[in-house]
């Protein structure tokens, strides 16, 4: 990892870092909303199909 951030440092260097740790910061974070909601899409799904199978 310390590697790698030194890669990064010395191609895009110090000024541009911060700015692209928020957006990496906030790429992951609309990414891992997005999961969540396909889950809780997938298991409302999946309780309306038990509840059409129950009757």
């Amino acid at each position: 990892m310390i590697i790698i951030g030194l890669i990064f440092l010395v191609i895009f260097g110090p000024g541009s870092l911060p700015k692209m740790a928020r957006d990496v910061g906030r790429f992951v974070a609309e990414a891992r909303r997005a999961i969540d909601d396909f889950k809780e899409e997938l298991t409302a799904s999946d309780v309306d199909e038990d509840d059409e199978d129950k009757r």
